[in-house]
């Protein structure tokens, strides 16, 4: 990679982040190393591509009708890139994955290092976010691949991995949490506690499947801060149990009636469009033997 396209890839990365510290550490690089590459960018560009100030960076008008150009420059040279590779077979390169937080907890740190150890050329390059992120994300060819919950009528292909159940949580000193399991209509009753739309999808497609419009009394922005809520008692939530692995708070978790699970897959884009490295990494997910698909 020529100083260049390491200058381009750092721009994206505080432009993204809207912080050169936080940038440095995702791209491990220095500080310093960061602070100057951007400082190169605005002399070759002859203008202020960031604002800065005690709350970060922000990208200047100029930067802005930059940003567009900068990321199809990358997202190119990173198809040449395992284009190159791809002529020789040789899988190699950099991975750019999006994961959403549960997973990432849990299975990314073994997947990442079974794989690499496998094909020690490759390097892998992980961001978080929602569904939604994830999606638009791997469309406009910023990431390779990433893992979610299958979307309904989405142009993106997806490799059915698991099936993760979704409880419904309480504290343990709640009325309902002596029962084996929660009809999904008894939810109407009891104040809800939820997430942000985009961050819930698999929860608010099970009450549009059961036509339920629940009441919920707070919506916040994370899975942790819906389970501390529920945990001191302020109401009721839908969680998918890979999430509940990562708490460590006193809840109790009850199957709903009928049972609910969302599928966890990796999406990509359309066959005939993905590079070797995509189809190599999506071949050995299949291929693991601690994900798979429940049927």
């Amino acid at each position: 990679m020529n100083n260049s396209q390491i200058r381009y890839e750092i721009f994206l990365k505080v432009a993204e982040l809207g912080n050169i510290t936080q940038a440095a550490e995702a791209l491990a690089y220095t500080q310093s190393g960061v602070s100057h590459a951007i400082a190169a960018m605005e002399r070759e560009a002859g203008c202020t591509l960031f604002h800065r100030s005690k709350f970060g960076v922000k990208l200047t008008k100029q930067g802005e009708q930059l940003l567009p150009l900068v990321q199809e420059l990358v997202n190119r040279q990173h198809a040449l890139d395992q284009a190159m590779d791809a002529l020789s077979n040789r899988v190699a390169g950099t991975l750019r994955i999006g994961s959403f937080t549960s997973f990432t907890a849990i299975w990314m740190p073994r997947l990442i290092r079974d794989f690499t150890a496998q094909f020690p050329e490759v390097r892998i390059e992980l961001t978080n976010g929602t569904y939604r992120d994830i999606e638009d994300r791997i469309s406009s060819g910023k990431l390779d691949c990433g893992f979610l919950s299958a979307i309904e009528d989405d142009p993106l292909d997806f490799l059915p991995l698991l099936e993760d159940e979704i409880l419904a949580i309480m504290a343990p000193d709640h009325p309902l949490a002596t029962k084996k399991s929660l009809p999904l209509q008894e939810l109407k009753g009891h104040p809800l506690i939820s997430q942000f739309q985009g961050s819930d999808h698999d929860v608010q497609q099970i009450f549009r499947k059961a036509r339920i419009r629940p009441k919920a009394k707070y919506i916040l922005d994370d899975d942790i801060s819906v389970m501390g809520m529920v945990a001191q008692g302020e109401g009721i939530a839908l969680m998918p149990d890979l999430m509940l692995q990562t708490a460590a708070f006193d809840l109790t978790a009850l199957p709903l009636k009928p049972r609910q699970h969302r599928t966890i897959g990796l999406a990509t884009l359309p066959l005939k469009e993905q590079t070797l490295l995509v189809r190599t990494f999506a071949a050995f997910c299949k291929g693991c033997d601690y994900l798979s698909f429940a049927t």
